[in-house]
């Protein structure tokens, strides 16, 4: 297990989106279309750098998110990819992630003074580096990571994935360890988007509140 490191003054966190049992998707696609949540993670992700699985890179069209650094995780030394920043590790992604947060910065402040905040932005100032995928990532980096940004969907993909489709799922949450953070969650569900009604739970490390 890998265990908290020193680093700068920023937050690393994790952003997810899952149905009711836990399920993120096939590893290769979702399995719903929830366009207020497209846009919720993109408001909380743009002008700062992503971290991701080559897997979930590719999932995306092999294509880097813009407005973002893209840093790809991946054990196979000799991939490339146009537009993206390819590491073996998480300690090499943040190494990576540290040197340009200060590209993103200006950015990030221009978007923040255009855009209505919602209480799960309303956060530390601290910059913020993004874990987005896939459930392997999540379940390597849960020791490290100092939140958990969680999209919860009124919705059971199960029946519409097809008996042989592999499903994969979001790490165990444990209370012990996390608690929610209620200014920046959601007491209630949020308006019906595409396929369903969505809410955030922001959790943080008790030692955060």
């Amino acid at each position: 297990m890998s265990t908290l490191v020193a680093r700068p003054n920023f937050t690393l966190a994790s952003i997810w989106a899952q149905d009711r049992n836990g399920i993120l998707g096939t590893g290769t696609s979702m399995l719903w279309h929830v366009p207020a949540d497209f846009a919720h993670f993109k408001q909380m992700t743009l002008g700062y750098p992503i971290i991701m699985g080559r897997s979930s890179y590719e999932a995306l069209g092999g294509q880097p998110l813009p407005g973002r650094t893209n840093i790809v995780m991946t054990r196979q030394r000799d991939y490339e990819t146009p537009g993206a920043l390819v590491v073996a590790n998480l300690d090499e992604a943040l190494e990576v992630a540290t040197a340009h947060l200060a590209d993103h910065r200006d950015q990030r402040a221009a978007i923040t003074a255009s855009t209505a905040t919602t209480p799960d932005m309303d956060r530390d100032p601290a910059p913020v580096v993004w874990i987005t995928g896939g459930a392997q990532i999540y379940e390597q980096t849960m020791d490290r990571v100092d939140e958990l940004v969680v999209t919860d969907l009124d919705l059971d993909v199960r029946p519409l994935s097809g008996q042989n489709t592999p499903l994969v799922y979001a790490p165990h949450v444990d209370p012990e360890h996390w608690h929610v953070d209620p200014d920046r969650s959601d007491s209630s569900w949020r308006d019906m988007s595409g396929d369903a009604r969505w809410r955030i739970t922001t959790f943080v490390r008790p030692s955060h509140r």
